[in-house]
């Protein structure tokens, strides 16, 4: 897997970002086993490998707008079931201060 991108290591410290790939994680855990669907199976039916399921379920990774499409599809739910946005503000989740550390 690639490493990082700059913006991606950045994303990953919002905690609006956290919050919604946990919550997004939460939400697929809960709906695939309501399925009886194994986590192999779902990757397989998307087009990824069953680390990357693994991953999102615990929403160790950022998701793009296509992978919720494709979940959706496969699980046959609206996209809304998987993320709900509305449910969100973003006064909610101020971001952290920057990190101004010069590099050692």
């Amino acid at each position: 897997m690639s490493e990082m991108s700059k913006n991606e290591k950045m994303a990953r410290k919002d905690p609006l970002v956290q919050r919604l790939s946990a919550d997004l994680g939460s939400r697929l855990l809960d709906v695939r086993t309501s399925e009886g669907l194994p986590q192999t199976k779902l990757a397989e039916m998307v087009g990824t490998k069953h680390p990357r399921i693994s991953n999102l379920e615990g929403g160790l990774v950022d998701v793009r707008i296509s992978d919720i499409v494709k979940l959706a599809r496969a699980l046959d739910v609206d996209p809304g079931t998987l993320l709900d946005l509305a449910a969100y503000k973003l006064e909610d989740y101020p971001l952290p201060p920057p990190d101004n550390h010069a590099r050692l």
